[in-house]
Protein backbone atom coordinates (compact mmCIF):
# COMPACT_ATOMS: atom_id res chain seq x y z
CA UNK A 1 0.00 0.00 0.00
CA UNK A 2 0.98 3.50 -0.67
CA UNK A 3 0.31 6.73 1.17
CA UNK A 4 1.52 10.18 2.06
CA UNK A 5 -0.40 11.11 4.97
CA UNK A 6 1.22 11.77 8.14
CA UNK A 7 2.26 9.25 10.75
CA UNK A 8 0.31 9.41 14.06
CA UNK A 9 0.21 7.97 17.50
CA UNK A 10 -0.72 4.71 16.09
CA UNK A 11 2.57 4.09 15.09
CA UNK A 12 5.27 2.47 16.69
CA UNK A 13 9.45 3.15 15.83
CA UNK A 14 11.36 -0.30 15.38
CA UNK A 15 14.08 -0.02 13.19
CA UNK A 16 15.70 1.88 10.47
CA UNK A 17 16.92 0.16 6.98
CA UNK A 18 18.73 1.35 4.47
CA UNK A 19 17.92 5.18 6.02
CA UNK A 20 14.32 3.94 5.88
CA UNK A 21 12.11 4.37 9.01
CA UNK A 22 10.18 0.81 9.92
CA UNK A 23 7.21 1.59 12.35
CA UNK A 24 4.57 -0.35 12.82
CA UNK A 25 1.07 0.24 12.80
CA UNK A 26 -1.37 -1.04 16.59
CA UNK A 27 -3.48 -2.88 13.66
CA UNK A 28 -0.53 -5.73 12.93
CA UNK A 29 0.80 -5.40 16.95
CA UNK A 30 -2.70 -6.84 17.26
CA UNK A 31 -2.41 -9.16 15.06
CA UNK A 32 0.33 -10.25 16.38
CA UNK A 33 -0.91 -10.93 19.94
CA UNK A 34 -3.56 -12.66 18.20
CA UNK A 35 -0.99 -15.33 17.26
CA UNK A 36 0.76 -14.97 20.27
CA UNK A 37 -2.50 -16.01 22.19
CA UNK A 38 -3.46 -19.06 19.76
CA UNK A 39 0.02 -20.48 20.28
CA UNK A 40 1.58 -19.22 17.40
CA UNK A 41 4.16 -17.04 18.65
CA UNK A 42 7.21 -18.76 16.66
CA UNK A 43 5.56 -17.73 13.79
CA UNK A 44 5.56 -13.96 14.26
CA UNK A 45 8.77 -13.40 12.66
CA UNK A 46 7.68 -15.41 9.62
CA UNK A 47 4.30 -12.89 8.99
CA UNK A 48 6.50 -9.84 9.95
CA UNK A 49 9.26 -10.68 6.83
CA UNK A 50 6.46 -11.64 4.60
CA UNK A 51 4.98 -8.61 5.11
CA UNK A 52 8.19 -6.02 5.02
CA UNK A 53 8.93 -7.98 1.74
CA UNK A 54 5.72 -6.59 0.86
CA UNK A 55 6.24 -3.12 1.63
CA UNK A 56 9.76 -3.17 0.65
CA UNK A 57 8.67 -4.24 -3.21
CA UNK A 58 6.33 -0.66 -2.99
CA UNK A 59 9.45 1.01 -2.12
CA UNK A 60 11.85 -0.24 -4.12
CA UNK A 61 9.57 0.00 -7.62
CA UNK A 62 8.68 3.92 -5.78
CA UNK A 63 12.55 4.36 -5.73
CA UNK A 64 12.89 3.33 -9.29
CA UNK A 65 10.36 5.14 -10.67
CA UNK A 66 12.05 8.68 -9.24
CA UNK A 67 10.44 8.85 -5.91
CA UNK A 68 11.54 9.32 -2.14
CA UNK A 69 10.57 6.98 0.13
CA UNK A 70 10.89 8.44 4.08
CA UNK A 71 9.18 5.35 6.08
CA UNK A 72 7.59 2.11 5.55
CA UNK A 73 4.36 1.62 7.80
CA UNK A 74 3.93 -2.04 8.21
CA UNK A 75 -0.36 -3.16 8.75
CA UNK A 76 -1.79 -6.21 9.28
CA UNK A 77 -2.31 -7.04 5.21
CA UNK A 78 0.24 -5.36 3.63
CA UNK A 79 2.17 -1.78 4.98
CA UNK A 80 1.90 1.91 3.73
CA UNK A 81 5.29 3.00 2.06
CA UNK A 82 5.29 7.32 2.70
CA UNK A 83 6.34 8.57 -0.62
CA UNK A 84 7.41 12.12 -1.74
CA UNK A 85 5.91 13.52 -4.10
CA UNK A 86 2.64 11.16 -4.31
CA UNK A 87 0.14 13.93 -4.00
CA UNK A 88 1.05 14.76 -7.91
CA UNK A 89 2.11 10.90 -8.39
CA UNK A 90 0.43 10.13 -12.17
CA UNK A 91 -2.34 7.22 -12.37
CA UNK A 92 0.20 5.29 -14.31
CA UNK A 93 2.62 5.71 -11.36
CA UNK A 94 0.49 4.81 -8.41
CA UNK A 95 -0.94 1.68 -9.91
CA UNK A 96 3.05 0.09 -10.51
CA UNK A 97 3.81 0.67 -7.36
CA UNK A 98 0.53 -0.98 -5.62
CA UNK A 99 0.65 -3.78 -8.30
CA UNK A 100 4.72 -4.53 -6.68
CA UNK A 101 3.58 -5.41 -3.68
CA UNK A 102 0.89 -8.28 -4.28
CA UNK A 103 3.37 -9.40 -7.48
CA UNK A 104 6.25 -9.61 -4.51
CA UNK A 105 4.51 -11.74 -2.35
CA UNK A 106 3.06 -14.05 -5.08
CA UNK A 107 7.06 -14.70 -5.91
CA UNK A 108 7.55 -15.34 -2.18
CA UNK A 109 4.77 -17.67 -2.07
CA UNK A 110 6.06 -19.15 -5.18
CA UNK A 111 9.72 -19.48 -3.67
CA UNK A 112 8.49 -21.11 -0.46
CA UNK A 113 6.32 -23.79 -2.42
CA UNK A 114 9.18 -25.00 -4.09
CA UNK A 115 10.95 -25.13 -0.35
CA UNK A 116 7.84 -27.08 0.34
CA UNK A 117 8.84 -29.95 -1.68
CA UNK A 118 12.33 -29.96 -1.57
CA UNK A 119 13.02 -29.76 1.93
CA UNK A 120 10.40 -32.13 3.86
CA UNK A 121 11.99 -31.76 7.55
CA UNK A 122 10.50 -27.63 7.14
CA UNK A 123 7.58 -28.66 4.97
CA UNK A 124 4.87 -27.22 7.81
CA UNK A 125 7.01 -24.18 8.45
CA UNK A 126 7.25 -23.76 4.52
CA UNK A 127 3.38 -24.42 4.10
CA UNK A 128 2.25 -21.97 6.40
CA UNK A 129 4.74 -19.41 4.99
CA UNK A 130 3.13 -19.95 1.46
CA UNK A 131 -0.24 -19.59 2.55
CA UNK A 132 1.28 -15.82 4.29
CA UNK A 133 1.98 -15.04 1.27
CA UNK A 134 -0.71 -15.93 -0.80
CA UNK A 135 -3.18 -14.21 1.70
CA UNK A 136 -1.09 -10.69 1.42
CA UNK A 137 -1.32 -10.85 -2.08
CA UNK A 138 -5.07 -11.70 -2.23
CA UNK A 139 -6.41 -9.53 0.42
CA UNK A 140 -4.06 -6.87 -0.91
CA UNK A 141 -5.90 -7.04 -4.41
CA UNK A 142 -9.38 -6.70 -3.14
CA UNK A 143 -10.64 -3.63 -4.27
CA UNK A 144 -11.12 -1.68 -1.42
CA UNK A 145 -8.58 1.25 0.04
CA UNK A 146 -6.06 1.42 2.06
CA UNK A 147 -5.11 -2.32 -0.02
CA UNK A 148 -3.13 -2.20 -3.15
CA UNK A 149 -5.90 -3.38 -5.18
CA UNK A 150 -8.06 -0.14 -3.68
CA UNK A 151 -5.10 2.10 -4.87
CA UNK A 152 -4.90 0.58 -8.29
CA UNK A 153 -9.04 0.65 -8.55
CA UNK A 154 -8.78 4.91 -7.39
CA UNK A 155 -5.48 5.20 -10.68
CA UNK A 156 -8.14 3.56 -12.78
CA UNK A 157 -11.10 5.79 -11.79
CA UNK A 158 -8.93 8.97 -11.93
CA UNK A 159 -8.60 8.82 -15.49
CA UNK A 160 -12.47 8.83 -15.55
CA UNK A 161 -13.12 11.60 -12.92
CA UNK A 162 -11.89 13.80 -9.90
CA UNK A 163 -10.03 11.99 -7.38
CA UNK A 164 -12.70 12.72 -4.61
CA UNK A 165 -15.34 11.06 -6.02
CA UNK A 166 -12.96 8.04 -7.50
CA UNK A 167 -12.01 8.10 -3.39
CA UNK A 168 -15.46 7.89 -2.21
CA UNK A 169 -16.04 4.86 -4.59
CA UNK A 170 -13.17 2.80 -3.70
CA UNK A 171 -13.72 3.48 0.20
CA UNK A 172 -17.39 2.43 -0.27
CA UNK A 173 -15.86 -0.69 -1.58
CA UNK A 174 -13.80 -1.46 1.09
CA UNK A 175 -16.48 -0.64 3.77
CA UNK A 176 -18.64 -3.42 1.40
CA UNK A 177 -15.62 -5.95 1.94
CA UNK A 178 -15.45 -5.08 5.37
CA UNK A 179 -19.32 -6.07 5.91
CA UNK A 180 -18.58 -9.46 3.58
CA UNK A 181 -15.72 -10.40 5.99
CA UNK A 182 -18.41 -10.10 8.83
CA UNK A 183 -21.01 -12.02 7.13
CA UNK A 184 -18.35 -14.92 6.48
CA UNK A 185 -17.49 -14.35 10.33
CA UNK A 186 -20.58 -15.06 11.49
CA UNK A 187 -21.16 -17.53 8.95
CA UNK A 188 -18.31 -19.60 10.25
CA UNK A 189 -19.43 -18.75 13.75
CA UNK A 190 -22.97 -20.62 13.03
CA UNK A 191 -21.79 -23.52 11.63
CA UNK A 192 -18.24 -24.39 13.13
CA UNK A 193 -18.68 -22.60 16.25
CA UNK A 194 -15.44 -20.78 15.31
CA UNK A 195 -14.16 -17.15 15.25
CA UNK A 196 -11.89 -16.29 11.72
CA UNK A 197 -9.52 -13.86 13.55
CA UNK A 198 -7.76 -12.69 11.10
CA UNK A 199 -10.90 -11.83 9.16
CA UNK A 200 -11.98 -10.23 12.05
CA UNK A 201 -8.88 -8.03 12.15
CA UNK A 202 -9.62 -7.50 8.51
CA UNK A 203 -12.99 -6.22 8.91
CA UNK A 204 -12.49 -3.96 11.50
CA UNK A 205 -9.37 -2.58 9.53
CA UNK A 206 -11.03 -2.01 6.65
CA UNK A 207 -13.95 -0.04 7.47
CA UNK A 208 -12.23 1.69 9.93
CA UNK A 209 -9.10 3.25 7.41
CA UNK A 210 -12.17 3.52 4.76
CA UNK A 211 -13.94 6.27 7.36
CA UNK A 212 -10.45 7.87 7.71
CA UNK A 213 -9.94 8.01 3.74
CA UNK A 214 -13.34 9.51 3.08
CA UNK A 215 -12.18 12.09 5.61
CA UNK A 216 -9.10 13.21 4.25
CA UNK A 217 -9.68 12.90 0.54
CA UNK A 218 -11.27 16.74 0.35
CA UNK A 219 -8.29 18.25 1.76
CA UNK A 220 -5.72 16.34 -1.35
CA UNK A 221 -6.82 18.09 -3.94
CA UNK A 222 -6.00 21.56 -2.54
CA UNK A 223 -2.43 19.88 -1.31
CA UNK A 224 -2.27 18.23 -5.60
CA UNK A 225 -2.73 22.28 -6.30
CA UNK A 226 -0.10 23.46 -4.02
CA UNK A 227 2.31 21.09 -5.20
CA UNK A 228 1.56 21.97 -8.78
CA UNK A 229 2.43 25.56 -7.55
CA UNK A 230 5.89 24.66 -6.06
CA UNK A 231 6.93 22.33 -8.98
CA UNK A 232 6.00 25.20 -11.67
CA UNK A 233 7.80 27.71 -9.45
CA UNK A 234 10.84 25.01 -8.94
CA UNK A 235 11.03 23.54 -12.86
CA UNK A 236 9.74 26.60 -14.65
CA UNK A 237 7.96 24.35 -16.99
CA UNK A 238 4.98 21.43 -16.79
CA UNK A 239 2.60 19.75 -18.36
CA UNK A 240 -0.12 21.53 -19.66
CA UNK A 241 -3.81 20.84 -20.67
CA UNK A 242 -6.80 22.59 -22.43
CA UNK A 243 -10.31 22.17 -22.00
CA UNK A 244 -12.81 24.49 -24.51
CA UNK A 245 -15.71 25.10 -22.72
CA UNK A 246 -19.28 27.02 -23.52
CA UNK A 247 -19.79 29.79 -20.61
CA UNK A 248 -23.02 27.92 -19.56
CA UNK A 249 -21.53 24.59 -18.21
CA UNK A 250 -21.17 24.55 -14.19
CA UNK A 251 -18.15 24.61 -12.20
CA UNK A 252 -18.62 21.18 -11.08
CA UNK A 253 -18.52 19.31 -14.64
CA UNK A 254 -15.22 21.23 -14.93
CA UNK A 255 -13.04 19.87 -11.87
CA UNK A 256 -12.85 16.20 -13.08
CA UNK A 257 -10.97 17.20 -15.97
CA UNK A 258 -8.74 18.43 -13.54
CA UNK A 259 -5.81 15.56 -13.46
CA UNK A 260 -2.89 15.78 -10.87
CA UNK A 261 -0.03 15.33 -12.82
CA UNK A 262 -0.62 18.62 -14.95
CA UNK A 263 -1.84 21.81 -15.03
CA UNK A 264 -4.77 22.80 -16.73
CA UNK A 265 -6.07 25.96 -18.90
CA UNK A 266 -9.92 26.45 -19.40
CA UNK A 267 -11.07 28.52 -23.14
CA UNK A 268 -14.45 29.26 -22.44
CA UNK A 269 -16.61 30.41 -25.56
CA UNK A 270 -20.05 31.80 -25.71
CA UNK A 271 -22.87 30.76 -27.97
CA UNK A 272 -21.44 32.43 -31.27
CA UNK A 273 -18.06 29.88 -30.64
CA UNK A 274 -15.93 33.22 -29.71
CA UNK A 275 -13.54 33.06 -26.65
CA UNK A 276 -14.51 34.88 -23.84
CA UNK A 277 -11.96 34.28 -21.29
CA UNK A 278 -8.96 32.17 -20.74
CA UNK A 279 -9.15 30.79 -16.79
CA UNK A 280 -6.52 28.16 -14.96
CA UNK A 281 -7.14 26.00 -12.57
CA UNK A 282 -5.84 27.93 -10.17
CA UNK A 283 -8.33 30.58 -10.36
CA UNK A 284 -11.00 28.21 -10.56
CA UNK A 285 -9.88 26.78 -7.49
CA UNK A 286 -9.84 29.96 -5.83
CA UNK A 287 -13.40 31.28 -7.19
CA UNK A 288 -15.34 28.07 -5.53
CA UNK A 289 -15.05 28.97 -1.90
CA UNK A 290 -16.98 32.09 -2.40
CA UNK A 291 -19.15 31.30 -5.35
CA UNK A 292 -19.53 27.51 -5.31
CA UNK A 293 -19.54 24.77 -7.56
CA UNK A 294 -23.08 24.77 -8.84
CA UNK A 295 -22.98 27.73 -10.90
CA UNK A 296 -21.84 28.29 -14.66
CA UNK A 297 -18.50 28.89 -16.03
CA UNK A 298 -20.07 32.34 -17.32
CA UNK A 299 -21.12 33.53 -13.72
CA UNK A 300 -17.73 32.55 -12.14
CA UNK A 301 -15.92 35.28 -14.44
CA UNK A 302 -18.64 37.51 -14.65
Amino acid sequence: MISQRERGSDFLRVAKIAGIQIVLNYWFIVLIMLFVLADMGSKVLLVFSAVLWHEVAHALVAVRLGYRVKEVQLLPFGGVARIEGLGIISARDESWIAAAGPAASLVLAAFAYGAMLYFATWSDVWEFYMRVNMMLAGFNLLPGLPLDGGRMLRAWLTSYMDYKKATLIAARSSKCLSACLLFVIIYQYIESHTVNLTFLVGSIFLYTVAKSEIEVAGFRTLRVLAQKKGELMARGIMPTAYFTVLSSVMVKDIIPLFKPNQYSIVLIFNRECKLCKTITETEIWEEIPEKGLYITVGQLIS
